[in-house]
């Protein structure tokens, strides 16, 4: 560890990581987020093409939301946000020896924990499955059967992120992600081997998400021993396991309101939305959407939250309000023209990637609207993503707990006027709004726990991002409208031409993030 610093409180250590520290873990996560989000457009695709819109995909969907909500929450939230700062503390002011007691007791509980919650779980589908009449409750019902297993791996993968994330370790936590592809698109190619009708097909892939959490929490083991943690159990209680389990309840509403938002949707469009299809259309809609959200909110989140946590450790409030500012900054600078592209853009991208197989015309004007109306809050999502993050790292749970538990139920108020209007585009509307009104609270409440905080400088770059990406937007619907009717050309040509439009406009603006960038960039090849 480094020396102590004269400029620190008694007990602590300075920080030995570079000004764009952020920034460079940030590169790193966010490229290896980029190739999990390639991995699962592909498997996206098969799954298009092998079930369409069909029932057994609707019941593949809404079986696959609960390991994808775990995921979420441990993997990229909750789990990961209670055990940081507690981690981070113990490591920075106290003896290596009791943070590395701390990590195993918690691996150890919890573990322990989400088993027996995976097996009781997996004994209520297998009950659910041959009591249900509905046959799509049945299929739901025989696929979490395999599915909740994953349960406790990816408990046991989110806190060895965790302990990574802390020693500044980033690559293979990132990258575990990427393995539950592989499994899958593995899964794709095989699965006529194992199965000749759909249902089976489905029983399949379910086989390969739940192998794919044991190769996710082996790829992180040689990070660990070359940190020196160890991984034995450890049936012990420690104080700081208390505090993290305290933690996880408040940090699920506060950090993963757009995927409760999202599971609300999918009840929703499944009870209210006459026929197959909605929710079909919702996830192929979610899945785009998360491209930007992941690269950009979570990807920047996740680099900034072990800085933002050591800082407010050492008692440095006002390097938690600079690093938080330059985080939200860059956030804007790149999720503005995000939420641009993907509102002019939503039905050709659509087109290109799953209008293939089982997947028809009418999916795709179906799931374009979906996404041009999660599109248009994506900015919001991902800034909220880095604000709540800060609350954590201040050991303020229960603003953001409180603020998303009320969330969740305007979005379900929201959802039941719009649904009968607009179908399940009403539901995306729904989503994008509540995220808004979230993000604007959060900030103001923000500025009051952490008065240090000035949210100046980020709003000066609104405008700029705004006119920037409003020049972008309105070349990629030019371009929509004189190119051929190729759905390659339509698809990329704009996005790749509208991305180095909104860069060259950025730069001409003056915007310092896009200085940032390039500097950054010239330093690594330098």
């Amino acid at each position: 560890m480094p020396p102590e610093s004269p400029q620190d409180p008694p007990g602590t250590r300075a920080p030995a990581h570079p000004p764009h520290g952020v920034l460079s873990a940030a590169r790193v996560v966010s490229a290896c987020i980029l190739l999990s989000r390639i991995l699962g457009l592909v498997r996206d695709v098969c799954l298009a093409s092998l079930f369409g819109g069909g029932i057994v995909n609707d019941a593949f969907v809404l079986a696959t939301l609960v390991p994808n909500l775990f995921r979420r929450f441990f993997g990229e939230g909750a789990l990961t946000a209670a055990f940081i700062p507690t981690y981070s503390q113990i490591l920075t002011n106290r003896p290596r020896e009791e943070a590395d007691r701390f990590a195993r007791s918690a691996m150890t509980w919890l573990a322990l924990a989400l088993g027996l919650l995976s097996g009781a779980g997996m004994a209520i589908a297998g009950v659910l499955s041959r009591t249900l009449a509905d046959e799509k409750g049945r299929l739901v019902a025989d696929l979490l059967v395999v599915l909740l297993p994953y349960m406790p791996l990816v408990c046991l993968v989110a806190l060895v992120t965790g302990i990574l994330n802390v020693h500044r370790h980033f690559l293979l936590p990132a990258l575990a992600s990427s393995i539950l592809n592989l499994f899958e698109i593995a899964a794709f190619f095989v699965v006529g081997w194992f199965a000749a009708t759909q249902k089976g097909q489905a029983s399949v892939i379910a086989w390969s998400i739940t192998l794919a959490g044991l190769g996710q929490l082996l790829l992180q083991l040689p990070a660990l021993r070359t940190f020196k943690v160890p991984v034995a159990p450890l049936l012990r209680w420690e104080p700081g396991v208390r505090q993290v389990l305290a933690g996880m309840a408040p940090m699920t509403f506060g950090i993963a309101v757009i995927q409760v938002n999202v599971l609300v949707d999918n009840a929703i469009a499944e009870a209210m939305i006459p026929g197959d299809g909605a929710v079909s259309a919702l996830y192929y809609a979610n899945r785009l959407f998360n491209f930007p959200l992941a690269l950009i909110g979570i990807a920047i989140a996740q680099a900034a939250f072990p800085e933002f946590s050591e800082a407010f450790a050492r008692g440095k409030k006002d390097e938690l309000a600079a690093s938080l500012s330059r985080a939200c900054r860059m956030v804007l600078f790149l999720a503005v023209p995000a939420a641009a592209g993907l509102i002019v853009m939503a039905r050709p991208v659509i087109r290109l990637f799953f209008e293939h197989g089982s997947f028809t015309p009418v999916m795709t004007e179906r799931s374009g609207a979906v996404l041009a109306f999660y599109g248009a809050g994506v900015w919001a999502a991902c800034l909220q993503h880095v604000v709540v993050r800060a609350f954590f790292a201040a050991r303020d749970l229960r603003t953001p707990a409180i603020l998303g538990g009320l969330t969740v139920c305007a979005n379900a108020a929201l959802n039941l006027v719009l649904v009968r209007s607009m179908q399940e585009a009403g539901l995306a509307l729904a989503t994008s709004i509540t995220a808004t009104l979230q993000l604007i609270v959060l900030a103001v409440l923000l500025r009051r726990r952490l008065p240090e905080m000035s949210w100046a400088p980020v709003l000066r770059i609104l405008p700029v991002s705004l006119a920037a990406a409003g020049a972008m937007a309105a070349a990629c619907w030019g371009l929509l409208r004189v190119l051929p009717p190729h759905r390659a050309v339509q698809a990329l040509v704009p996005v790749a031409a509208g991305a180095a439009l909104y860069f060259l406009v950025a730069r001409l603006l003056r915007v310092p993030e896009a200085r940032d960038i390039l500097a950054f960039r010239r330093r690594r090849s330098s």
